[in-house]
């Protein structure tokens, strides 16, 4: 992958820049991860900057003062990530920032510090806000988010899901999926504009035809090409085999964990 970044923050909504980066490449769980750079941790963000990365996904949590903080682990359990018996929601976020991942000394870091460094590195986003139950968060959680996205001017550069709280606080700065309902319009035939969306997909399940129909439409189209995705003896084949089979369908981008790198060399465009 190349490493420079002349291009810039991304603007999912300019389609020539989409194609000038061709494909996009969005890391999986917060960055570049090893045994250094932890899922969602700063330091992960920051190599996903080196490596070449257009966006990162950003998994968020509501910690107990009701601050977003960057966590992946089931329910916010602490314990196998961390090695503390306890959940993201049982502590304030000052009382997360002080404890660390196993093995590293990254801390679990605010949403904030985050989208500041993303936004430092020209990287765009992509929110995966995380459940506990039936709540991925309060009206509160969401508004903070609206307002960080706006002051780092991350417009433009934000995918989200379609929660009606995501929906009614995001909507200025994120772009939202395609409904099933309208996916099943486009690949049914039917002729709608879709610009101003996106499309995302586990990348075997994802066919040439699906994604030119969203293209047709105007939507843009993302594969996830991810490690439990695939058999692990044969995940690597398996992989490449998907993204050529995609990139010769016109595909805009992948999710992509970061062992999967290595698969894009030479197949991007140039503004890096």
């Amino acid at each position: 992958m190349k490493t420079s970044r002349d291009g810039g923050l991304i603007d999912l909504d300019d389609r020539s820049r989409v194609r000038a980066r061709h494909p996009l490449l969005i890391a999986h769980r917060g960055g570049v991860i090893t045994p250094s750079s932890p899922e969602n941790s700063l330091a992960a963000i920051r190599l996903a900057a080196a490596h070449g990365y257009d966006m990162v996904e950003l998994d968020v949590q509501q910690a107990g003062d009701g601050h977003p903080v960057m966590f992946h682990g089931r329910e916010g359990n602490l314990l196998t990530s961390c090695g503390v018996d306890a959940s993201v929601r049982d502590l304030t976020s000052d009382e997360l920032s002080a404890i660390r991942y196993r093995a590293s000394d990254e801390p679990i870091a605010a949403l904030s510090q985050g989208l500041s460094l993303c936004r430092s590195l020209e990287l765009g986003v992509m929110l995966d806000f995380k459940t506990f139950g039936d709540s991925i968060g309060s009206e509160t959680f969401f508004a903070t988010i609206g307002l960080l996205l706006r002051e780092h001017d991350l417009g433009g550069a934000v995918l989200t899901w379609n929660h009606p709280l995501e929906q009614k606080y995001l909507a200025d700065t994120a772009m939202f999926p395609v409904s099933d309902h309208d996916l099943h319009q486009v690949t049914g035939g039917r002729t709608i504009s879709l610009e101003g969306q996106y499309w995302i997909g586990r990348a075997h399940d994802l066919s040439r035809t699906t994604v030119q129909a969203l293209r047709q439409s105007g939507a843009l189209t993302f594969a996830a090409i991810n490690t439990f995705h695939y058999p692990i003896h044969a995940h690597i084949d398996l992989a490449r085999q998907d993204l050529e089979r995609l990139l010769a369908a016109g595909i805009d981008g992948f999710q992509i964990d970061s062992i999967y790198e290595h698969l894009f060399e030479g197949s991007r465009s140039g503004g890096r």
